[in-house]
């Protein structure tokens, strides 16, 4: 039958073609040779700002390692976090929802401070499909503390004690206020907890998943060798040492993490793994009257967003606001899993793609009011429970107790935030408030601490600065 032959030869060509395609299409984004061949590499880097950093315009060179990351994958200019306090962004960084639905809203206090098993994470996710994981932090407020370490076989959250002692291993300046502050520390360095990640690595099976947290830019309890806080010019004589300490805490940070992907490469997993670096959240630096974080401004929740896929595109940048929150489903997307329900958060694989897609809305909060570890003196119309929806160009920092308060910001025509409209643009707020209202978010459960925190507990924060004097 000749009709049959000719009809078996085009399916045939049909189907040849079909494998072309797909084999042509799938692998740029890491996705043919279907879940288990990709590891996970999730750098968190704690009170980074993203204007800080070469990849977004900074011109002082603190981060050669994230600037290659970022030529060698994909940076996402506007990325917003859920929060600008370390456990409540990362326990959205890990889970892909927002603080109103994962349940750590803050530190501690009548509410929420602590993510149960309820939720799965990145962890949790993998584990369940066969991945080795390790969870590797460098400060208290990343710790199990906080819930952070559900689903890692291995987490490592080993920090200094409350008081510290002389460390030969750490070859700080011998005088002035680096000493002094080194009275009482939660954390430890870059290089301690990467020299802990590489002997992970060095004997865990493949794939792993694994989360490494680096907390340097958070203050100055633990600096760098003094002779890359001489490359900056930092002097605990400086008018401001902690703004002078910020740029060399990043610029080790950053040394650290190329020790990290350095490792990779020598090990031939580089291109064996879908590699994400981003910010828990940023820091005042003194913009809006306000050092530390924990506020909404956008130096405090525009967070740098790399991400760096097998076969993906390089040196891309998409100008799409983000979330923190799109980190799990982009993870889990290109591994070939579905998120779990219900996911808030959305993979970004279609912008990574080129692909139009409808705009995201960011969200953020404080809780400060509620939360009993607020700093002291936290600025008077912030004690409120503060938040945050972002819909480019328009921004709202609304304040739940005192409305008339609330900001609004152009941030097309004011990207620093220095023009409150609200006034002007009554009808912005309204919807705004509407979207916040409608979400569900700003209802906040009110609810007695299990347990008292312990004296240890209290000092460790009161070091990171998370208490009053």
């Amino acid at each position: 039958m000749p009709g049959k032959s000719v009809l078996a030869a085009v399916l045939a060509v049909v189907g040849i073609a079909a494998v072309i395609v797909a084999a042509v299409m799938v692998p740029r984004l890491g996705r043919a040779a279907g879940p288990g061949r990709y590891n996970v590499l999730l750098i968190t880097l704690d009170t980074t700002r993203a204007d800080h950093l070469g990849c977004y315009g900074y011109t002082r060179k603190t981060s050669p390692n994230l600037d290659a990351l970022a030529a060698d994958g994909v940076r996402f200019d506007l990325a917003i976090a859920t929060s600008a306090v370390t456990p409540m962004s990362h326990a959205s960084i890990l889970t892909g929802l927002n603080p109103d639905r994962h349940g750590v809203r803050v530190f501690y206090g009548p509410t929420g401070h602590f993510l149960t098993q309820a939720h799965p994470t990145l962890a949790t996710i993998l584990k369940s499909h066969g991945w080795q994981t390790g969870g590797f932090v460098s400060a208290y407020p990343a710790s199990e503390r906080f819930g952070l370490n559900w689903g890692f076989d291995t987490f490592a959250s080993e920090v200094a004690p409350a008081v510290m002692a002389q460390d030969e291993a750490l070859p700080l300046p011998k005088d002035g206020f680096w000493v002094a502050e080194r009275t009482a520390s939660a954390q430890r360095r870059a290089d301690a907890t990467v020299d802990q990640t590489l002997q992970w690595l060095k004997t865990c099976q493949r794939p792993f998943c694994l989360w490494v947290h680096l907390f340097d830019p958070h203050d100055v309890s633990l600096v760098p060798p003094e002779e890359v806080m001489d490359r900056f010019g930092a002097s605990p004589y400086a008018r401001d040492p902690y703004l002078a300490a910020y740029d060399p805490e990043i610029f080790f940070m950053d040394a650290q993490i190329g020790r990290l992907l350095d490792y990779l490469k020598s090990a031939g997993e580089y291109n064996r793994t879908i590699i994400v670096a981003v910010a828990d959240h940023g820091q005042g630096l003194g913009d809006h009257n306000w050092f530390p974080h924990r506020l909404l401004y956008q130096e405090q929740i525009r967070l740098p967003l790399l991400v760096r896929l097998p076969g993906g595109p390089r040196g891309k940048v998409v100008p799409s606001l983000v979330r923190s929150i799109d980190i799990v489903p982009t993870v889990l997307d290109l591994l070939g899993f579905e998120p779990p329900e219900p996911a808030q958060g959305l993979s970004l694989r279609g912008l990574i793609d080129g692909r139009p897609e409808p705009p995201r809305t960011g969200y953020a909060e404080a809780l400060n009011t509620l939360d009993l570890h607020t700093p002291d003196p936290l600025p008077q119309q912030h004690r409120d429970l503060l938040f945050c929806i972002v819909e480019p160009p328009w921004k709202l920092i609304y304040h739940f107790n005192t409305p008339d308060n609330s900001e609004l910001y152009n941030l097309a025509s004011d990207p620093q935030e220095r023009h409150n409209v609200a006034a002007q643009y009554r009808d912005e707020v309204t919807r705004l408030a509407a979207v916040l209202n409608e979400s569900g978010a700003m209802e906040v459960e009110i609810v007695e601490p299990n347990s008292p925190l312990d004296q240890e507990a209290i000092e460790k924060l009161r070091s990171l600065g998370y208490l009053g004097k």
